[in-house]
């Protein structure tokens, strides 16, 4: 009866197996940070939050801070350098998705945010400098030797005034991002 029992549920075993494919995409990226995502604007921490697109948006109030994690991968480290840059995504707990750039296949920004499902694709390639008050940049993606990032100018940051407030030139205050844009913050508290 045991044998029987064991055939009748192989193809269900089957399954299972065909399964752990899908998942193994995502064991190459784990939390290895977590905070507010925030603009240093004129030496004060300020939240971003999300509009009602799901864009990355900059009000100045501090209402509804995102909250964030940001997730190492390992696939996305290919022409960043390893020792205090980690390449990986911008993960949205409270969404269960990850911020990603809608138009990222342009060659030159500005770029525009939106809240995807998490994968290691360019549009979702971020990268969180430790060595650097763990300031959060968009790579993007990278030459075949990987040595120019997107638009040529290096890491991306959100499009800012000179004392890093952000400029907002969209509607539904949507900040963008840009070559000589301002490095994302990620930190415990923010106003």
């Amino acid at each position: 009866m045991r044998l029987a029992q064991l055939i009748a549920f192989s193809p269900l075993f089957a399954a299972v197996t065909w399964a752990n494919p899908i998942v193994a995409r995502d064991i190459d990226c784990s939390t290895i940070a977590s905070g507010i995502l925030a603009a240093n604007a004129t030496g004060v921490y300020k939240a971003f939050t999300l509009n009602s697109k799901n864009q990355v948006a900059y009000l100045g109030d501090g209402q509804n801070p995102l909250r964030v994690e940001f997730q190492e991968c390992q696939s996305l480290e290919v022409g960043l350098p390893h020792d205090i840059v980690k390449a990986g995504r911008v993960f949205v707990p409270l969404r269960s998705k990850c911020i990603a750039i809608t138009n990222q296949e342009a060659e030159i920004g500005p770029y525009y945010t939106t809240l995807a499902n998490c994968g290691t694709d360019y549009p979702q390639r971020w990268s969180l400098d430790t060595g650097n008050n763990n300031a959060l940049r968009w790579g993007g993606k990278s030459d075949e030797e990987g040595t120019i990032l997107q638009g040529g100018c290096g890491l991306l940051g959100y499009k800012s005034h000179n004392k890093g407030v952000p400029t907002i030139t969209h509607s539904g205050n949507q900040i963008t991002i840009e070559c000589t844009g301002t490095a994302f913050r990620m930190v415990n508290a923010a106003s």
